[in-house]
């Protein structure tokens, strides 16, 4: 069967499956991008953005739902995965955890000038026995926090 005349102008040329006017090459760079359009219910827009991420590097650009359908409409840009695997997410990590005087600093800093138990700022910041009770102790001696009274501190500045 002959392609008709027509039909040539949506052959790509080249192995890289864009359209364009660019010689067939083994090691073409050019990627074709290209928008597409979900709609439906959130979960399933979700779903349909991860069936796509399998073959295309996806790039959401916009994302609303229609009020009078109620349905999420998600635009979407993509480029043609081939050369190599897409990353994969990155991990997630948690923020590294304060040190002992800046949990027990925070911790007084919200009650400024107000007297706080030492059992209130161990259960707010997690500290617990001598690690409580060292960081206490250095915080007084710096001038940082204040000693009040038996087992109470507080922060004037």
């Amino acid at each position: 069967m002959q392609p008709s005349e027509g039909s040539s102008d949506f052959e790509a040329p080249c192995n890289c499956g864009a359209l364009g006017d660019h010689e067939p090459n083994r090691d073409c760079s050019h990627q074709p991008v290209i928008h597409i359009e979900v709609t439906g219910g959130r979960s399933a827009c979700l779903e349909a953005l991860g069936v796509l991420r399998a073959h295309y590097h996806v790039f959401p650009e916009h994302e609303w739902q229609d009020p009078n359908s109620e349905q999420w409409v998600f635009q979407l840009g993509a480029v043609r995965n081939y050369w190599r695997p897409l990353a994969p997410a990155p991990a997630l990590t948690a923020p590294a955890a304060p040190t002992p005087e800046a949990a027990v600093l925070a911790c007084l800093h919200d009650a400024l000038g107000l007297e706080v138990d030492e059992n209130a700022i161990g259960a707010l910041t997690n500290l617990t026995g001598e690690t409580l009770t060292t960081t206490l102790t250095a915080l007084v001696k710096v001038g940082k926090i204040e000693h009040v009274r038996p087992g109470y501190y507080r922060k004037n500045t």
